[in-house]
């Protein structure tokens, strides 16, 4: 990463894209981070090295990408502030706020260009899915200095503006679900007699493995299962109870319940709740241009 690097907000999310960058071998001096109360950014230079901000307008002084990580409620007080501090010359804008528009940001932010970014947590281990939305008249090279910030952590996506709060439910909350599957596993071994820990190392290595198996070139679902379950063997007695007991059925009331929420608390303009949040279309691999 050659890019200096501004954090407004230093929360989980910031936390895990600064492990991976500096891992990634990001220098800590071209990375700065500054918080509302300042604790946030003080821990990130205590555990990081990164450079600690103690206003926005210095955090962003001279920085190549401003990346915006706060809580859905406190962007529009950020965006108040930050456009009073992003003049000539402004850098490039990465949103992370959860159910704000890209509309939302460009508009308060006029003259600069806005990416939308849904990173998942696994990012701090370099191994994160970080998918991309243009703003309203981003230029493909701002699209390009996003791509360039979370390229060294891991997949990355770009996707239409209007299918993010479906991204965000699937690939940034991705992780929390799969590891509640995981802890029901680990949960049902050792109620079998296993010890905790041997239980949970098999759970989380299930997990990883297969995650390794889903993501080679040309696998799906269907074919991992295949291969792990033999014609009335003990994997498919698994699986039908599985789908007897509604997983499916429950995996989408889940979908369903994280993107309602989103929606109904979307920014997507100065004034307000955005409504309908429109078609939906796919995600891309390309470039979006």
């Amino acid at each position: 990463m050659s890019a200096t690097v501004a954090f407004v907000g230093c929360g989980r999310i910031t936390r895990a894209v600064v492990s991976g960058l500096v891992a990634a071998g990001g220098a800590p001096d071209s990375i700065r981070g500054v918080s509302r109360t300042g604790a946030g950014a003080r821990a990130l230079a205590g555990e990081f090295g990164v450079r600690a901000a103690t206003t926005p307008a210095e955090a962003v002084d001279g920085a190549d990408v401003v990346v915006l990580a706060v809580h859905p409620h406190e962007a529009p007080a950020a965006l108040t502030t930050l456009a009073g501090v992003l003049t000539g010359g402004a850098p490039v804008l990465v949103s992370l706020v959860a159910s704000c528009r890209t509309e939302a940001v460009a508009a308060a932010l006029p003259g600069v260009a806005v990416v939308r970014a849904v990173p998942n947590v696994a990012v701090a281990a370099r191994r994160g899915m970080t998918v991309l939305a243009r703003g309203p008249g981003c230029p493909p090279e701002a699209l390009a200095a996003a791509r360039e910030l979370f390229a060294p952590l891991g997949e990355v996506l770009t996707a239409e503006e209007d299918v993010m709060e479906t991204v965000s439910a699937l690939s940034g909350a991705g992780p929390a679900l799969v590891a509640r599957f995981a802890q029901a596993l680990s949960r049902a071994g050792a109620g079998q007699g296993l010890p905790a820990s041997t239980a949970e190392a098999l759970a989380a290595h299930a997990v990883r493995g297969t995650g390794a198996l889903l993501t080679a070139p040309g696998a799906t679902p269907d074919a991992v299962v295949d291969c792990v379950a033999s014609p009335a063997g003990m994997t498919e007695a698994a699986l039908r109870t599985l789908d007897g007991a509604g997983l499916p059925r429950a995996v989408r009331q889940a979908l369903d319940a994280a993107v309602a929420l989103s929606l109904g608390r979307l920014l997507a303009g100065p004034g307000g709740p955005a409504g309908d949040a429109g078609p939906r279309t796919s995600v891309s691999a390309g470039t979006g241009e």
